[in-house]
């Protein structure tokens, strides 16, 4: 039978290893998931392992490493560039798309974006959530937020990226992915107030981004988010 939880550990994992788990992530094993003695658990990090729990006190818990059962393949990175949004949409955006297989996440800070401060560590925190629910073994990359120049600047030569714009009608997801499958893929969307003027002109030239559509529906900042996310994940999966 498949053991009931699975969590993170910071920290070298071998077979035959007894590790002690303290402080907050002990509280959540002990109090939180009532894990108790002879129980089964799954630890990821740089793959995953199965784990006994061999000894439970009042704030500490005691793992036995047992066997690796799965390991860390190399899978397309898929990276997110956004507008920052409120807090409650900032990490429903996070935790989505995290879910869905987004493993970079970089803020840009637009004309029309109305908060370009986050808070990193709670986003961070969220996204880890995230990947131990979707049972995936790789920790999202979130960044401080940076402006549009700097954003521009860093873009690299074997990038694409796709640009989720109100006024493109025509340009798929899919089709954009096809035609540069080899690339490494990101998404960019924009602040609720869309794009300005100058960023769209920006947007427009430059060689490495080209604009796609989301439909005809105007759609939420993290809204937009998870549904590109969504579909540049299923077409890298069926390229």
């Amino acid at each position: 039978m498949k053991p009931r939880n699975r969590i993170f550990l910071d920290e070298k994992i071998s077979i035959g290893k007894i590790i002690k788990i303290k402080d907050k992530q002990a509280h959540y094993l002990i109090n939180v998931l009532r894990c108790k003695i002879n129980e089964k658990i799954l630890i990821f990090n740089d793959g995953e392992w199965l784990a006994e729990i061999v000894n439970v006190r009042s704030k500490a818990i005691e793992l036995s490493i047992e066997e690796k059962t799965r390991d860390l393949l190399k899978q397309r990175s898929i990276k997110l560039y956004f507008s920052p949004l409120k807090r409650n949409p900032n990490e429903i955006l996070i935790q989505k798309c995290t879910e869905i297989g987004v493993n970079i996440f970089q803020p840009i800070a637009m004309e029309h974006t109305n908060i370009s401060k986050i808070n990193v560590d709670r986003l961070k925190l969220i996204s880890l959530e995230a990947i131990e629910q979707s049972e995936q073994l790789t920790i999202p990359n979130i960044s401080q937020t940076i402006g549009f120049k700097e954003f521009l600047k860093q873009i690299k030569n074997d990038e694409i990226i796709i640009a989720c714009t109100v006024k493109c009608k025509n340009m798929s997801i899919g089709q954009i992915i096809k035609e540069n499958f080899n690339k490494d893929i990101s998404i960019l969307i924009g602040p609720e107030g869309d794009f300005s003027k100058l960023e769209l002109d920006n947007i427009k030239s430059h060689k490495n981004i080209i604009e796609a559509s989301l439909g005809e529906n105007i759609l939420k900042g993290e809204t937009a988010s998870i549904v590109a996310s969504a579909l540049v994940k299923d077409s890298l999966s069926q390229c």
